[in-house]
């Protein structure tokens, strides 16, 4: 057998023992049992599963916890290949690895329930459920092979059945499917009258470090509105303290960092009680002893939050007066959690940039709205769900055209930021207040995208929004814009499952200067005005290098021409 060998780090901490896949196909192979079509598929289940790994059968072990985090990384469209004959491809290898007993088999059959889950599987496929159905179905056959009856069914089972997933599991995410089916069982014990009445705890996955406003002093909460209001309206007269009036987004980080840093004191053990003004905050002592349990959830790293944290009680025990003593000391420790400056784009945006510079690739993602707008994805899709995909088409067309930060895609206004001078065309306009550094920009909509902007509009109410909604991108109750968070995954979920790239999108903006840098080396004023910036310095620091490739070419081209006069 091809076992694994140990001198690769990537299968350090695979079982010793464990079988190959090509253990598998050999053992196929010689296999009886089965119909010899079914030992095919099998066989090119694993091969095919093996090929888009980027590995040989015999590199490839049987062991659900090292395929599952790798296959989920694997975009079927990238393979060039449909998601359904991924996904046959990924059942094949599966069953391949269940017919010798690697992982569990999966069942479909009602008699090979216990009767009493038989009775109950029964009613949840007699109502209709679509909720119910799909994420009870695997959690249901587990427990009935534990041979537990229904009303037994605890908390421990749970534990057992997610450990099972994490070893069975290689094509979904176990923790998904894990919680989707104690999700569906609460579920059903709320819509079924004969389901269990046992509820199971679902740990909540969000860490609560933020405490509410009104867990803090009345006292507490005047100051900081008292503060907020002179950083917002400044006396010009001032010898010291702000000069200028903050924007409101910016009062609104302040003001979201100033409880944050609270909290983390309330979890470093100061009693909520004496937080009662903002003073308290920005004693020297308390800041390090805020600083340093922010430190404890990063294994002492800092981040950009806790050194933005550092500069803001650095720069308010200036704004509200501290005395010199208690300045330099906000000063040192400021210095001491300070990050370094950015310089240039993390390795990760230039590793996802340079899968986009294949032309092909590149292509893919250009064409992507129309694709998308056009011809949704494959499945079954009802109204709200092709209006969704429409409404994910615009927002990827709009950041192909107009790299903008994604809170301004998301808060898209069609009566104050598309203006249409009545000539055809339309403009995209963000003023002061929308964009970061209140410096104001505006795009010049293409024709193909306008079409798809005013397409979407005439069909997506009722679906998506009330008719006559104002955003573009609105809450299903078109009361506001979308939150920009939910608007980005999207974007990425669907980048990802149609096109097989990983974009964020915040890197259709590295994207299009990319572009321009490739075609126009050096154009670093355009780029800068494309994307906003207020100095020019700001995207040299970003971008410097994106042109090497172009650059590097048209010297190339110049010695040859060099070259080609002695001829």
């Amino acid at each position: 057998m091809s076992y694994v060998a140990k001198n690769d780090l990537d299968m350090a901490f695979i079982p010793n023992q464990t079988p190959m896949f090509s253990d598998l196909i050999k053992t196929l192979e010689e296999d009886k049992s089965l119909n010899v079509i079914r030992i095919r598929d099998m066989i090119s289940g694993l091969r095919r599963v093996a090929k888009a790994l980027g590995r040989a059968p015999q590199n490839v072990p049987c062991h659900g916890r090292w395929l599952q985090p790798r296959l989920a990384k694997i975009s079927p469209v990238s393979l060039g290949i449909s998601r359904k004959a991924w996904q046959n491809a990924v059942s094949d290898a599966r069953s391949a690895m269940a017919h010798v007993g690697i992982v569990e088999r999966r069942k479909h059959r009602k008699t090979d329930l216990m009767p009493e889950w038989n009775e109950l599987w029964s009613m949840v496929l007699a109502s209709n459920d679509p909720t119910l159905k799909p994420a009870l179905h695997r959690f249901v056959y587990f427990l009935s092979d534990l041979g537990l009856r229904p009303e037994d069914v605890s908390a421990e089972h749970t534990l057992i059945y997610r450990e099972a997933l994490v070893r069975c599991e290689i094509s979904k995410s176990p923790e998904v499917a894990y919680r989707a089916s104690l999700n569906a069982w609460n579920l059903a014990v709320r819509r079924l009258p004969s389901w269990p009445r046992t509820l199971l705890p679902l740990e909540n996955r969000q860490k609560i470090i933020k405490l509410d406003d009104d867990m803090f002093s009345d006292a507490f909460q005047v100051d900081l509105a008292q503060l907020m209001f002179r950083l917002a309206h400044p006396d010009p007269m001032a010898e010291d303290g702000q000069a200028k009036a903050l924007r409101p987004q910016t009062l609104l980080q302040y003001r979201r960092q100033i409880i944050r840093f609270a909290s983390e004191l309330v979890h470093a053990g100061v009693p909520v009680e004496e937080i009662d003004s903002i003073a308290v905050l920005l004693h020297p002592a308390t800041v390090e002893r805020g600083l340093r349990q922010m430190l404890t959830r990063t294994d002492n790293k800092i981040t950009k939050m806790i050194s933005e944290v550092g500069a803001l009680l650095r720069n308010l025990g200036r704004i509200t007066g501290q005395d010199d003593a208690t300045r330099k000391q906000l000063s040192k420790l400021a210095a001491r959690v300070a990050s370094q400056p950015q310089r240039g784009m993390t390795s990760k945006n230039r590793d996802r940039l340079r899968i986009l510079q294949n032309e092909q690739t590149m292509l893919r993602l250009l064409l992507l709205p129309e694709r998308i707008f056009n011809h949704p994805p494959e499945g079954k899709l009802n109204p709200y769900t092709k209006a969704l995909a429409r409404e994910d088409a615009v927002a990827i067309a709009i950041l192909l055209a107009c790299p903008i930060r994604i809170k301004n895609l998301a808060g898209i206004h069609l009566e104050k930021h598309i203006q249409r001078p009545g000539d055809g065309r339309a403009y995209l306009v963000l003023i002061e207040d929308d964009v970061k550094n209140a410096r104001p920009i505006e795009f010049e909509l293409p024709k193909d995208v306008i079409r798809m902007i005013d397409r979407h509009l005439a069909t997506r109410s009722p679906m998506m929004c009330p008719a006559g909604t104002p955003w573009l991108f609105p809450t299903r109750d078109g009361a506001e814009a979308i939150i920009p968070g939910q608007l980005s995954n999207r974007i990425k979920q669907r980048v990802w499952k149609t096109a097989g790239v990983e974009v964020n999108a915040h890197l259709f903006r590295h994207f299009a200067v990319m572009n321009w840098l490739d075609a126009n080396p050096g154009g670093y004023e355009v780029a800068r005005r494309l994307l906003g910036h207020c100095a020019t310095s700001h995207t040299i620091n970003m971008y410097s290098g994106l042109e090497v490739k172009s650059a590097t070419r048209a010297f190339a081209d110049l010695i040859e021409a060099k070259k080609a006069r002695r001829k």
